[in-house]
């Protein structure tokens, strides 16, 4: 006998979070439970608004949709759900079918504001490795107090990499002045720049002209042009699975950026505890030389039914959640 459930999750945010300029005052998801005998599996799903292509009622109703096909033993295609939608049931059903290792190495890459002390804070915890990386916010301040940024990091901890994300908000002559304003050494310890610009074309000239390793995000989903993704100056791509489709889907971006010569990176979408907790397996799972972006549940004020190692905050079971979908057959 098959079942599902679907638990639907209001999780409020501890400080002010903007996503696209809007701010997020707690993060709204679903979790699809998927039981057959005496085998469970979980998948977390939750559209990022101003990010993904679906909203939440959509997500919902899709949700609801392929969980009843699967309690009836049909085919669920998954590239014709929502991705966050094709995400959540596909981590369920490897839950299930014990396809998903559960080994987990929980590294992450710190979000850095520019504090050098919470920095090295930060990097002493339980889950980081061994050389220091941390991730930097650029381009929403003038280029100069960027550059002082990255530089005091830089000189403050001498063996740190920085991962530089842009947002797409630089114009080529300010990332032009950025980049040219680093030494050659501090040039040395950015391991790459995600989306610069507003436009690709634009990031991948400047790339092209300036040296600076160029990674894609938004572009790996809003552009079908294989010829600027899988540009030799591109060589970085950051894959963010709640935006991007079903777990086959993101095996496949991965082989293909090992096949490229390119490094893959597993990055969240504001996920859960419990979403969170599956990427990290995923990661160790797939791209066990790339330490993926997680560092983001300390926007939470609870986790939800998944505890990530080390994290304050307090479990919020997830059958505390409001129950909104059961199906059995």
């Amino acid at each position: 006998m098959r079942q599902a459930r679907i638990y639907h999750y209001r999780l409020p945010i501890q400080s002010g979070v903007f996503v696209r300029d809007q701010r997020l005052a707690e993060r709204e998801g679903l979790v699809v439970e998927l039981s057959e005998g005496a085998r469970r599996g979980w998948g977390e799903v939750a559209p990022l608004p101003g990010f993904s292509q679906e909203s939440f009622a959509q997500a919902r109703h899709a949700l609801i949709a392929a969980t009843a096909a699967w309690c009836d033993h049909r085919h669920v295609a998954m590239t014709q759900l929502p991705p966050s939608v094709a995400w959540g049931v596909s981590v369920a059903q490897a839950e299930l079918e014990q396809k998903l290792p559960t080994e987990a190495t929980f590294a992450t890459v710190p979000v850095c504001t520019g504090d050098p002390d919470a920095l090295l804070q930060a990097l002493s915890g339980p889950s980081q490795t061994p050389s220091p990386q941390a991730k930097v916010k650029v381009g929403e301040y003038e280029v100069a107090r960027d550059r002082l940024m990255v530089t005091t990091l830089l000189e403050a901890i001498p063996t740190l990499t920085l991962r530089l994300d842009a947002n797409r908000r630089w114009r080529p002559e300010q990332l032009s002045q950025f980049w040219q304003g680093l030494s050659e050494a501090h040039q040395q310890r950015i391991s790459w720049i995600e989306e610069p610009c507003a436009d690709p074309l634009q990031s991948l000239r400047c790339a092209q002209q300036l040296g600076f390793p160029l990674a894609w995000d938004e572009t790996l989903r809003d552009h079908d042009d294989s010829e600027l993704i899988e540009s030799e100056y591109a060589s970085v791509w950051v894959l963010k699975p709640t935006l991007m489709g079903d777990l086959a889907s993101l095996t496949s971006w991965i082989d293909s950026a090992k096949t490229l010569g390119k490094q893959a990176v597993i990055s969240a979408a504001l996920e859960s505890s419990l979403g969170l907790t599956q990427l990290s397996r995923f990661a160790t799972w797939l791209t066990p030389d790339v330490v993926p972006g997680l560092d983001t549940l300390s926007i939470f004020a609870h986790q939800l039914d998944r505890t990530w190692p080390g994290a304050p905050q307090p479990l919020a079971p997830l059958h505390d959640q409001p129950l909104i979908w059961v199906n059995t057959l």
